[in-house]
């Protein structure tokens, strides 16, 4: 093998979207973000996701969709990120939908005086402070001037600021949408889609709206909250949870989502060396780590060039189903494991998958969950498994 690998399960993705599209039919458009090369996964995915159900696509840029486009040239595909208007020939030639974010970039949009229809997604900023409409005059004029003109209002939407769980802050961006959208009939706009997967999983459905966008649930993250059942922290964390309820008078969440999601990424390495290491003698930089009796180290051929991260808060790998600490400070290129007499040179090392959770694998490298999965996935070389054969991107 190379000395990384990121194996991409298919059949996880297309079970993933087949669990999401089932569970959720309520909603008629469900919207794949694959921005950041699909978290990692590649744009080559985009097919198996629309063969099972996954009927829009999203990406932030250009550059994004354009690479989108060597995979699939049809698929419906949002741009997440208002365009330089001096590339429209670009999104034209790509048949992107187009998001409008303010009042003046609708106007700009129309005085192009291009020919080509595209369609038009209007972005509310309902608290996150980063894109959209804040003003309900303002949307409406830009709605009205949009509609006006060889461009279709198909859609529009916000994002969430934050989950909900627990807060009350959920809830009032859902009434801030429908305040700021107040001079326009939803119900005339094909496509309302409002937050992101944990939105989707722990919420009741938004009655106004028909379209979901979905980034690590789709590629099998159930971020749903626990129930936090068990142990005295979960018992007053539950406690203080209901009082916030109470007090903002919060909606309904929903813990412990049964939702059959499957990891479709994991992450491979092989080992370069096996030795003794004395007690009393340091591994790796900075004499980081000092042993405290005669041991056995692995040294493995990965670091933070693969985009694991620098940082080791009780990393682990698992060789043969059995779980390893990394000792020491991580390299560029190698890092180090400590080992038993079990383990040798020819094992393949695993990272991410086989009971690594991406949320184990995030904690110890202190990194975000998405952040993770695209530093990894951008950095090794991919490999696409499905039905039991593996092909190489």
């Amino acid at each position: 093998m190379d000395d990384s690998l990121v194996k991409i399960d298919l059949n996880c993705l297309a079970k993933n979207a087949r669990a999401i599209t089932g569970r959720y039919s309520d909603y008629k458009y469900f919207i794949g973000v694959v921005k950041s090369d699909g978290y990692g996964h590649g744009m080559s995915i985009v097919n198996t996701l629309y063969e099972n159900g996954i009927n829009y696509f999203a990406v932030a840029t250009l550059s994004e969709a354009e690479e989108l486009r060597r995979h699939n040239k049809t698929v419906p595909l949002l741009l997440l990120e208002p365009i330089n208007l001096e590339s429209i020939d670009l999104a034209e030639r790509l048949n992107c939908t187009l998001p409008v974010h303010e009042l003046e970039y609708a106007k700009a949009l129309v005085g192009l005086k291009r020919e080509k229809p595209l369609n038009i997604h209007f972005q509310v900023d309902s608290g996150f402070n980063r894109l959209g409409f804040k003003d309900k005059v303002q949307l409406k004029e830009a709605f009205d001037i949009i509609n006006g003109s060889i461009y279709t209002p198909e859609g529009i939407y916000q994002h969430f600021a934050t989950a909900g769980i627990f807060d009350p802050l959920w809830d009032g961006q859902v009434g801030r949408f429908l305040e700021i959208t107040s001079l326009l009939d939803l119900e005339k706009i094909p496509i309302v889609h409002m937050g992101s997967g944990v939105s989707l999983l722990a919420h009741p459905k938004i009655p106004f709206a028909n379209g979901a966008r979905m980034g690590l649930v789709m590629y099998g993250y159930n971020i749903a909250p626990s129930s936090l059942k068990g142990g005295l922290k979960n018992k007053l964390r539950a406690v203080r949870n209901a009082y916030f309820r109470k007090k903002y008078n919060i909606s309904e969440t929903y813990c412990d989502v049964d939702i059959d999601l499957s990891p479709a990424m994991t992450l491979e390495t092989r080992i370069l060396q096996i030795k003794d290491v004395k007690k009393g003698e340091t591994v790796g930089y900075n004499a980081a780590y000092m042993a405290d009796e005669d041991i056995k180290i692995a040294v493995l051929a990965i670091g933070y060039n693969n985009g694991i991260g620098h940082k080791n808060l009780g990393r682990t790998v698992v060789i043969n189903g059995k779980r390893y600490p990394v000792i020491g400070e991580l390299g560029m290129n190698m890092i180090a494991v400590k080992i038993d007499d079990s383990v040798k040179l020819s094992d393949t090392v695993t990272l991410l998958g086989n009971g690594i959770t991406l949320g184990m694998f995030s904690r110890s490298a202190d990194m975000g969950l998405g952040e993770s999965l695209m530093s990894i996935g951008k950095n090794n070389k991919r490999v696409y498994v499905e039905d039991g054969g593996e092909g190489v991107e």
